[in-house]
Formats: structure tokens, sequence, C-alpha cells
């Protein structure tokens, strides 16, 4: 299958890259007639996954385009002459700029009826996004494996380990350090600045997945692996199944969730699976 490599550059003047799956023929019973895909954490967009999930969706009549972030890879070079950006570095307030400038694109290929979505730290920033712009075109969000970023909840998860790094962080910023790198194991393992790590973690819950997914104003699917929200199992990423509950338990009426049994965070070994369930829902609505 061909693959188109695109660029777009955001309206701050950062380069960003993706690829994209054009469909073999346009399914007219799904409710978007492309998916755009933002990478988890420190990723990028042409991880294994992102690329067998785009070549699947294609071949099912959906247009699909793996997306860089401006948070791709831990560190990554900004707009000319300007800061560093990468993972370390983002705020998850900067990904509406970045969604409307990969929209801006999608549109010129005569895209009508869009999802957005993406996985991990990706999912967060899809329904972060929409929440706060409500983009005219975009008829559903697809979220998968989303964290809960949730300071309490975080706090009740990891206790010391991550009320340290945060006092820590908040330390750095006190003292003039906001660019000053942690390295992290909680609540997953990575490197960030101190500023970054606050403004992730903040008291203020401001990037709550479960707050934010009450006011995506359309149809917003979950997708969690089973694995990755057992407690104490081998596989567990506790603030991904602590999103997970606390989406069940506020049972938004605009909301789905749903768990890929067998699956871990990176759902190897269960992508047809996850393809699956992303396009029955479509299929549905």
């Amino acid at each position: 299958m061909l693959v188109d490599l695109v660029t777009v550059t955001t309206p701050d003047g950062i380069s960003l890259t993706g690829a994209y799956f054009a469909p073999e023929r346009r399914d007219d019973g799904l409710i978007a007639d492309a998916l755009i895909y933002l990478h988890g954490d420190g990723g990028h967009f042409y991880a294994p996954l992102y690329m067998e999930l785009g070549q699947g969706f294609a071949e099912r009549g959906l247009a699909f385009l793996a997306a860089n972030r401006r948070g791709h890879d831990m560190v990554a070079r900004g707009a000319p002459g300007g800061d560093l950006k990468g993972y370390a570095y983002e705020s998850v307030e900067e990904a509406p700029v970045d969604y409307a400038s990969w929209l801006g694109l999608l549109r010129e290929r005569g895209h009508r009826r869009i999802a957005i979505g993406g996985h991990s730290g990706g999912a967060v920033r899809a329904v972060y996004s929409q929440a706060k712009e409500r983009f005219d075109d975009v008829a559903a969000v697809v979220s998968v494996s989303p964290g809960e970023y949730h300071h309490e909840t975080v706090t009740g998860l990891h206790g010391k380990q991550f009320t340290n790094l945060y006092q820590e962080a908040e330390k750095h910023l006190e003292e003039g350090r906001p660019d000053a790198y942690l390295r992290t194991g909680v609540p997953w393992d990575g490197m960030w600045t101190a500023r970054s790590y606050v403004d992730h973690f903040n008291a203020d819950n401001r990037y709550s997945v479960t707050a934010h997914a009450a006011n995506t104003g359309c149809p917003t699917l979950f997708v969690f692996g089973s694995e990755e929200c057992s407690v104490g199992g081998e596989q567990e990423l506790p603030v991904c199944g602590a999103a997970m509950r606390r989406l069940r338990a506020a049972e938004h009426p605009h909301t789905t969730v749903q768990v890929v049994d067998g699956a871990n965070h990176g759902y190897r070994g269960r992508e047809t699976e996850l393809l699956e369930t992303i396009l029955t829902w479509l299929q549905k609505l």
C-alpha cells in the first residue's frame, strides 16, 4: 500500500510530519471519513502499531493520518531559532494547535467528517483539544489508553514516589530552573523538564481526562487494554486503569468505554482487535 509522507507547519512555526493512508474505497457507513491519530509520549508517528492501524483502516474504507505532535521523541527541534521541543518540554495545552494544523491538511484533501484521536498521551490530548476547541468538522473522538492526569489520583497510586518528584520539580521552578531535567519512574518512566512535570500533574487537575471527557460535544470512545488496567498485574499502567474506572463511573452520556481483552498498553499481539473495536464503534454511531 502506498503511503503519503506529509508535513504541516503550525502557526507558531513548528514543522510536524505524518503518514497519510488513503482509503482504497470510502465506507459511507462510518460517522467519519478520516481519523487523525497522535502518538504516545516520547514516541513518533511511524511506530509499528500506527503503521499497522493505518493500513488496516485504509483497507476498510477509512483514511488514517498517523501524525506527530510537537512532543514527538524526548527532545526535538522546535520552530527555527526557537526553543527546544519534544516530549520533555511539551504541554497538553499546546495540543489544539497541532490538531488544528492536521485538520487543515485533511480538509485540503476533501475530508469533511473527521475523527481525532491518539494513543496514550496522544489520547489525552485528543480529548482535551476537542473539549477546548469544539472543532466544527470533528465528528468523533477516539482515545486509546489515556492516563488520568489527576493529582490526587496519581498521589493515591504512587504515594511518596510521586510527591517527592513533584516537590523536586516545584523546587526547580521556585529557584528559576524550569528546564531542569527529571528522569522519572512514575507515573511512568520518562524524561521531563520540571515545568512540564508540574504542568501535566498540577494540583488544579487541568488535564484530567475524565473532566474533559464531559465537554467534547461529540461521541467519544475510550479503549483500554485489560492488562494495563489489571491491578497488580505485570503489565499494569496504574494511571490508565484509573482513567478507565473513573470514566466508567462518570457515565457521560456521549462516551463509550471498551476494553480489549489480553491487550497491554502497546496492544502488542492485539492490534487487529484494537482496530476492529474502533471500526465497529464508528459504524454503530
